[in-house]
């Protein structure tokens, strides 16, 4: 009696393959959210601007190829954490840029003010 060779068997097949991450939307909402938190004068601003323009980048690559990217609401969320971001960071400079103005105002008031008391005396 002789055995038959048994043919090779194919490898058990492994998990399937995860859809590729969509390239800078993580770093768009990362920014996004930091843009909020940091809402401080020109901080806010600076992270705003980088992170939208990353999560509109994705938004875009997403857009051009839909269906092949795992995060995709990802570059949705960083998209909306970023403009949310500029605005907070606008207004906070605006502020800023009048309180110190209204200080300097009022600096060269008091100093106006405390010169021309001290020339009646």
């Amino acid at each position: 009696m002789t055995q038959s060779p048994t043919p090779p068997q194919a490898p058990p097949p492994g998990p399937p393959m995860a859809p590729p991450e969509l390239p800078g939307a993580t770093a768009g909402l990362v920014l996004g959210i930091c843009s909020i938190v940091f809402s401080a004068p020109i901080i806010g601003l600076i992270l705003g601007f980088i992170g939208f323009q990353k999560a509109r980048g994705a938004r875009k690559v997403a857009e051009l190829n839909p269906g092949i990217y795992s995060n995709a609401g990802v570059a949705q969320a960083g998209y909306v954490c970023s403009i949310i971001g500029l605005i907070l960071g606008g207004i906070s400079t605006l502020f800023g840029c009048v309180s110190i103005v209204l200080f300097a105002v009022l600096a060269a008031g008091a100093a106006a003010a405390a010169s021309q008391a001290g020339g009646l005396q």
